[in-house]
């Protein structure tokens, strides 16, 4: 059934009637021949022995390039100038030829960075926590791949795509008790709603009423849901939590699986989609057919950057795009994914609980006009927003991204906007997402 279609009769669906026809609708997804190509892929692909892994992974990252020099201005002009012909490929080394992409070079590069092949896509921006938000376009069936990997990762937890329920603990429900997406038969539930404890009952209540196999979450977020659940004595029957867009302790996974008595496991992705990661027991794996990761060294010992190449969406194709993030060599020779630890800054609602950067992030294209933007607290439960602006912002912009944190942070978090000429950073030098001047 077409998409468009079922979101007509979505529309006009009562609640309850939604959660009664939730079977129709998710069919939308586990029906589409890109989510079933994908998810059938990925059942062959682990299958193969590792030198055919990796073989077949190298013919897909060759094509990967192919495409970017047949299609991206951006990528023509740089592969002739340094004289690389992907063609030619025949090892993973060979990529090392072309330099790694930053985000600041992307935004000098501008709509060079984009296929000029006619590929249906949408738009999506980055939270500008690392310093400015980045505009992104991603192929349309790039969303239907994506749940493909995230379905195949938790299949071994009895994870159905047709038939599995989710409640999500992040995001913002714009104004509303949550939000119910029916295709991925999930309700999404605000951290704020959830950190006002008088909310509690009715949040209980509407998941034990949903009967959800999955919790997918920040981890803040689900460790303060699993204490207010010890504390009024409640208990669900969950087959696992899934961590992510949030860096967590062994502390949250404890208290998350003595309380539910179910897996925890995490994953790692960001918004350019071009790298997917899976943390299971500690130790975070890169998946393959999603995109090719390489470890960069950096100053400090057994640490390197990560730097992917993705295969999912061509519509704005990264090719050795290094994140902010970074991973472990552990003594046994796996990875331990570090990710923003090492800012571990968090603001501090009104009734003292922790907001992290995932919480307070902006997805939303008036960041465009935005060059960088901080967080400054001095006062619980009160915090400024500092602007540095690119272009100038109307009032109703500035009106807009009020209204946003207003709404996400649901009266725990009181928040100025202030335009200013530059912001803190730290005494090496490095960005830094909020400034918390109240004693932890």
């Amino acid at each position: 059934m077409k998409f468009d279609i079922v979101k007509k009769i979505y529309e006009k669906t009562p609640m309850k009637i939604k959660f009664l026809l939730l079977p129709m609708f998710v069919r939308v997804i586990a029906d589409n021949p890109v989510f079933k190509k994908t998810y059938f892929k990925l059942n062959e692909y682990e299958k193969l022995d590792e030198m055919e892994q990796r073989k077949e992974q190298l013919e897909i990252l060759k094509k990967t390039l192919i495409y970017a020099k047949n299609n991206v201005p951006y990528y023509q002009e740089l592969f002739t100038k340094i004289n690389f012909n992907p063609e030619e490929m025949d090892s993973f080394d060979d990529i090392k030829k072309i330099p790694v992409l930053t985000k600041k070079d992307i935004f000098d590069i501008g709509e060079k960075i984009y296929s000029t092949e006619d590929i249906p896509y949408y738009t999506s921006y980055t939270g500008g926590s690392s310093g400015k938000a980045l505009k992104c376009l991603l192929d349309k069936d790039s969303y239907y791949k994506e749940r493909a990997f995230f379905s195949h990762f938790l299949a071994p937890l009895g994870y159905d795509p047709k038939k599995s329920r989710t409640v999500s603990f992040y995001g913002h429900n714009k104004g509303k008790e949550y939000y119910f997406s029916p295709i991925k038969a999930d309700i999404v539930i605000s951290p704020f709603r959830l950190f006002n404890e008088e909310n509690f009952e009715d949040i209980y209540k509407l998941i034990i009423n949903f009967k959800p196999d999955f919790i997918t979450c920040y981890a803040s977020a689900i460790s303060y849901f699993a204490k207010l659940c010890r504390k009024y004595n409640k208990s669900l029957q969950l087959k696992g939590v899934v961590f992510t867009s949030e860096n967590w302790m062994q502390e949250d996974i404890e208290i998350v699986q003595s309380t539910f008595k179910c897996k925890v496991v995490s994953t790692y992705g960001h918004t350019e989609r071009a790298v997917f990661g899976y943390i299971v027991n500690g130790k975070c794996t890169f998946d393959k057919l999603y995109g090719y990761t390489e470890l960069l060294p950096t100053d400090v010992k057994d640490e390197y950057q990560i730097a992917c190449t993705g295969f999912i969406s061509h519509k704005m194709p990264l090719i050795r795009y290094v994140t902010d993030d970074v991973v472990q060599i552990q003594e046994d020779g796996s990875f331990k994914l570090i990710g923003h630890r090492k800012s571990e800054v968090k603001l501090i609602g009104k009734n003292g609980v922790p907001i992290f950067k995932g919480a307070m992030t902006l997805h939303m294209s008036e960041t465009q006009k935005v060059r960088t933007y901080q967080y400054v607290q001095n006062e619980i439960g009160k915090a400024e927003l500092h602007i540095v602006q690119e272009e100038e912002l109307t009032n109703k912009e500035l009106k807009n991204i009020e209204n946003y944190i207003s709404q996400r942070c649901e009266g725990l978090l009181e928040v100025e906007i202030k335009i200013v000429h530059e912001v803190q950073y730290t005494p090496r030098g490095k960005y830094i997402w909020a400034i918390c001047n109240i004693e932890q």
